[in-house]
C-alpha cells in the first residue's frame, strides 16, 4: 500500500524536522540528493516511485510541508532504500557514507549562464523568500502565545484520570482478541499529517483512513486534545501495540493524531474532519460552571487565532511565489535532457 505523509513542518519555532528518522532501520540505505531549486529533485523521486509502483512495489512519498506538491523523499520498504532532498532546512547527511549512504548531485546539471546583474537580482529574491518565511514562523508563533493566554488550563489530575479510564476501555476493545498484535516493545514512528502550507492548511485525512477502519475524533475546544491522544499512545504502547505519533505542525510538542495499524484504529484532533468517525467531547469531561466563565474569551481568542494562523498562511503563499521564480532561473540553466538520460540509467541499475 502506497502512503503519504511530511517529516517536516512550518512551526511556531521555525521549520520543524522529523527527518532523522527517515530511512535509518538496519539494513536501510539512504541516498542523499543535492541541488538548489530547480534542479528537478522532486521529479527524480516521483520517477522513481513510479518505477516502484510499476514493479508492483509499494512507495512511501514524504511530501514537502511548504509545498505538498512537490516531493522531499521517498521509500521503497521492499529494497530498504530511500532517497531525500538533503538541502535546506531539512539538511541530512549519509550516516555512513559508501556504507549505508551516498549521494546523488542533481546541480551537476547546471551549466551556469547568469550575468552579474542575474546574481543581483537572485540574491534579492533569496532575502525576500526568507523574510516571508520569518514573518510566516513569527505570526505561528503569535498563535501559539495567543492560544496559551485565552485557554484555560481546565484538563487537571481528575479530568485526565478519566478520560485515560475511557480511552483505556476503549483501546481494550479495538485490541484483537487472538492478541496477534500485542508483540512487545516496538518502535514507535513519528510524522505528520497535517501542514501549513502555501496551499494552506492540509490534513492528510486519506491516509489516516487507509490504516484505520475504526477512528474516533477527539471534539475540542479547550486544548484537550493533546492530553487525551498522549494519553491514547502510552496505554497502546502498554498494551503492546505499534504506534505512529502524528505531531502538530505548529506546535510539534502536540500530538494531531495517534494511529495503530495493527489494530485498524485511530485516535484524531477535530481538524481531520473523516467522515463516520466516532466522536468524544472532551469538554464533556470538564466542569461546566468552571468553563462558563471563560467562554467569552475562548470564543473572541479562536477568531483572533485564526487571522494570525491566515496571514501566516498567506506568507508562505508568497514564499512558494517567490521559490517558483527562483526555479524558473535555475532550469532555464539545467541541461535536463542529459538528466533524463541519466536518470532513466540510474532508475534502471536500481531495479535490475
Amino acid at each position: 500500500m502506497n502512503s503519504a505523509y511530511f517529516l517536516g513542518a512550518n512551526s511556531k519555532d521555525g521549520f520543524y524536522s522529523l527527518y532523522g528518522g527517515f530511512c535509518c532501520a538496519p539494513g536501510d540505505y539512504l541516498t542523499v540528493i543535492k541541488g538548489g531549486p530547480g534542479t528537478g529533485k522532486s521529479g527524480f523521486m516521483r520517477k522513481i516511485g513510479r518505477a516502484a509502483e510499476a514493479r508492483g512495489l509499494d512507495a512511501e512519498y514524504v511530501l514537502c510541508s511548504g509545498d505538498p506538491d512537490s516531493l522531499d523523499g521517498v521509500y521503497i520498504p521492499a529494497l530498504h532504500r530511500g532517497w531525500v532532498d538533503g538541502t535546506a532546512p531539512h539538511v541530512i547527511e549519509p550516516r555512513r557514507f559508501g556504507i549505508d549512504g551516498d549521494y546523488v548531485n542533481l546541480g551537476s546539471f547546471y551549466r551556469s549562464g547568469l550575468t552579474a546583474e542575474h546574481h543581483n537580482y537572485v540574491n534579492q529574491l533569496y532575502d525576500r523568500y526568507r523574510g516571508e518565511y520569518a514573518a510566516a514562523y513569527g505570526f505561528l508563533g503569535a498563535c501559539e502565545n495567543l492560544r496559551g493566554a485565552y485557554i484555560p488550563r481546565l484538563f487537571g489530575t481528575e479530568e485526565c484520570g478519566s478520560l485515560r479510564r475511557r480511552l483505556r476501555n476503549i483501546l481494550k476493545r479495538c485490541r484483537p482478541r487472538d492478541g496477534a498484535a500485542e508483540t512487545g516493545a516496538i518502535h514507535c514512528m513519528e510524522r505528520f499529517l497535517h501542514a501549513l502550507s502555501c496551499k494552506g492548511e492540509l490534513y492528510l485525512s486519506g491516509e489516516v483512513t487507509k490504516l484505520c477502519k475504526l477512528i474516533y475524533q477527539l471534539d475540542d475546544g479547550l486544548g484537550g486534545a493533546d492530553a487525551a491522544l498522549k494519553i491514547a499512545a502510552e496505554e497502546a504502547e502498554a498494551m503492546g501495540a505499534a504506534v505512529i505519533i502524528c505531531r502538530c505542525p505548529a506546535a510539534p510538542e502536540r500530538y494531531d493524531a495517534v494511529l495503530i495499524p495493527g489494530w485498524s484504529a485511530g485516535f484524531v484532533s477535530d481538524g481531520y474532519g473523516i467522515p463516520g468517525a466516532r466522536h468524544i467531547r472532551l469538554d464533556a469531561a470538564v466542569d461546566a460552571a468552571a468553563l462558563q466563565p471563560h467562554r467569552a474569551a475562548i470564543r473572541e481568542g479562536r477568531q483572533m487565532e485564526e487571522k494570525l494562523r491566515a496571514l501566516a498562511l498567506e506568507r508562505l503563499a508568497q514564499a512558494k511565489a517567490l521559490h517558483d521564480t527562483l526555479e524558473e532561473y535555475s532550469k532555464a540553466q539545467m541541461d535536463f535532457p542529459a538528466l533524463t538520460e541519466y536518470t532513466a540509467q540510474y532508475i534502471g541499475e536500481i531495479f535490475e
